[in-house]
């Protein structure tokens, strides 16, 4: 009875977020209904005791729990994202035989871009080692795995390509947190290596394509710089 209550709260729940305008607050209440019937589900970690029903048991909470990690992205709210993810990763780990649904890259890839946004590397770097080749090789997990990279390595100017070369939308969110660190971290090595910069250089190192953005910007993060007609200049600390 249980199995089959909750497979039709998740059909519900996949109809209503199909709809046209979703209330995401009714889509948090059916997952909540949902959770409440995947407590009755000892197939689940961390008792995995086997039962003739565990593998649709399995099957079903991971796709739950999937669609809960879409609705935090959905809404912005990274508490939701990472408790859904909290909850769906230790299925992810226990439940080898687990089918692989069309959303399980998507999410894997987004929390590693949570992970960046973060910037909590060490768990980063645990998450892609217990990746099976298959996913490693997914757009969703190699987009950020490449951001990590240059990261890393400070090629901060090959974000404004992937920042237009996004795996999917919901990947837009993070993407956004991360250029605008990223941008924080030029400005700063800007201040150190230049005096002077025309306008459209600085636009360009910073990833802003309209110059009324990286005035804003300015004026909003580095109200040091003087802007010109003539260009940029860096005061820094020294100009204070």
């Amino acid at each position: 009875m249980s199995l089959s209550t909750t497979k039709t709260l998740l059909s519900d729940l996949n109809t209503h977020l199909s709809s046209p305008n979703p209330s995401h607050q009714k889509a948090l209440d059916i997952l909540t209904d949902i959770k409440v019937n995947l407590i009755q589900f000892t197939s689940l970690p961390p008792l995995l005791q086997p039962n003739p029903n565990m593998e649709e048991e399995r099957d079903v909470a991971a796709r739950a729990l999937e669609t809960g990690v879409m609705i935090g992205v959905m809404m912005k709210d990274m508490d939701v994202f990472e408790r859904n993810v909290n909850q769906l990763l230790p299925i992810y780990l226990s439940c080898p035989n687990l089918p692989v649904s069309p959303l399980k890259h998507k999410v894997l890839g987004l929390n590693l871009m949570y992970l960046l946004v973060e910037n909590r590397l060490s768990d980063f770097h645990t998450s892609i080692e217990c990746y099976a080749p298959s996913t490693m090789s997914s757009p969703f997990v190699t987009f950020p795995v490449n951001l990590e990279r240059s990261l890393m390595v400070g090629s901060y100017d090959k974000f404004g390509t992937a920042a237009t070369n996004l795996p999917d939308e919901t990947y837009g969110y993070f993407m956004e947190s991360l250029i605008s660190t990223v941008r924080d971290n030029v400005a700063d090595a800007l201040e150190v290596g230049y005096e002077t910069l025309t306008i459209q250089d600085a636009m360009k190192m910073l990833m802003f394509s309209e110059e009324k953005e990286f005035r804003g910007f300015v004026s909003e993060s580095r109200d040091d710089w003087i802007v010109s007609e003539v260009g940029v200049e860096f005061k820094g600390d020294e100009g204070q």
